[in-house]
């Protein structure tokens, strides 16, 4: 009996057809595909060219160019006017203690001395004050009384109202205590007022403001007075500090108001300080002064050199663009305005 099934296959696959498929013994008749050798080229049809301009819907248009404008800042050269505002009494350290809001943002922006500035060794009101508008020493201007003495006579020497009326500009001065009108002669002071009490210094300086000037000294009397009656640095000594400011708060406003604040340099300071009720010059605190300066060309800073009353009238004067005299015992603070100091005070000038 023969197996056919039992024989080897010739080969599997390999370069022979593969064997025919069967379906219960009957052989299905296979043929292979037919080779396609047709190339297929594909072909593109390019798509329509076309312009794209962009357009805004109606309702909108297109933005402006922004061109930023400087403001230049204002310079020492701007300055057309000064305003030098004493506190009489005024201690330093009172100012945020009181508080004085107004003259606290005015420092902000301003060169201050905060416990560094130095009134005369007789630390009194009429002759601190002449020594504050004269530039000199006590024994210089000759105002060696603390009243009102006809034959002391003014205040000696060349002062900064001098400089002023020679210069042609307009002087005011303004008072709370009529002693001070020795601090300089009546043909220099163009506007000339005592006013008693903070309402009424406010009341006579604003018509002044609105007419200008080219050099204004305004003087408060509140805090020496209640300095004295009720002690330096109580209640009602801080009362009448903040009284003060509140008016200073309105002549600033009014700078404003008239197109004036920008050009003016302002100078806010006293004439001493105090302790108990007396300022006789036996503590510190009797002859440390407020020195703040504000306007165009200064430097917003704290001053940490030696500075003497003194040096307000040289500082204006400078500020002004006043000559400085000679025998001045006062120095220009050129710091305040970003300048070197060339030169400083290397003790007190003053011999008492």
């Amino acid at each position: 009996m023969f197996l056919a099934g039992c024989s080897p296959l010739p080969n599997i696959w390999g370069n022979s057809l593969p064997p025919a498929p069967t379906v219960e013994g009957y052989v299905i008749p296979w043929t292979p595909p037919a080779t396609n050798t047709a190339t297929i080229t594909p072909t593109f049809t390019p798509l329509p060219t076309k312009t794209l301009t962009p357009t805004l819907p109606p309702t909108l248009t297109p933005r402006a160019t922004f061109t930023a404008t400087v403001v230049p800042t204002p310079a020492k050269k701007d300055i057309a006017r000064a305003l030098i505002i004493s506190f009489d009494g005024l201690r330093p350290d009172a100012i945020e203690l009181a508080p004085m809001p107004n003259l606290m943002e005015l420092m902000k922006t301003s060169a201050y001395s905060p416990l560094n500035t130095r009134t005369i060794d007789y630390p009194a009101t009429s002759p601190s004050h002449a020594s504050m508008l004269s530039g000199l020493c006590i024994e210089d201007h000759g105002v060696i009384y603390n009243k009102f003495f006809m034959y002391m006579g003014y205040s000696k020497g060349v002062d900064i109202f001098d400089l002023a009326h020679e210069a042609g500009i307009r002087t005011v001065m303004i008072v709370s205590k009529d002693k001070l009108r020795q601090l300089a002669e009546p043909e220099t002071t163009d506007y000339y007022e005592v006013a008693y009490g903070e309402p009424a210094i406010e009341r006579a300086v604003i018509p002044q403001i609105e007419e200008d000037f080219g050099l204004m000294f305004i003087h408060f009397a509140g805090g020496d007075t209640r300095g004295h009656k009720y002690g330096w640095m109580s209640g009602e000594y801080m009362k009448v500090l903040r009284q003060g400011d509140e008016v200073l708060g309105h002549i600033l406003q009014s700078l404003k108001d008239n197109d004036l604040f920008d050009t003016t340099f302002i100078l806010i300071t006293a004439d001493h300080g105090g302790h108990d009720r007396n300022h006789i010059g036996t503590l510190i605190e009797d002859y440390r002064i407020p020195w703040i300066a504000h306007g165009p060309g200064v430097v917003p800073q704290e001053l940490t050199l030696s500075m003497y009353t003194m040096d307000t009238a040289a500082t204006v004067a400078y500020a002004l663009g006043l000559p400085l005299q000679d025998d001045w015992d006062g120095i220009p603070v050129y710091q305040a305005f970003g300048e070197p100091q060339t030169k400083i005070h290397e003790k007190s000038p003053c011999k008492y």
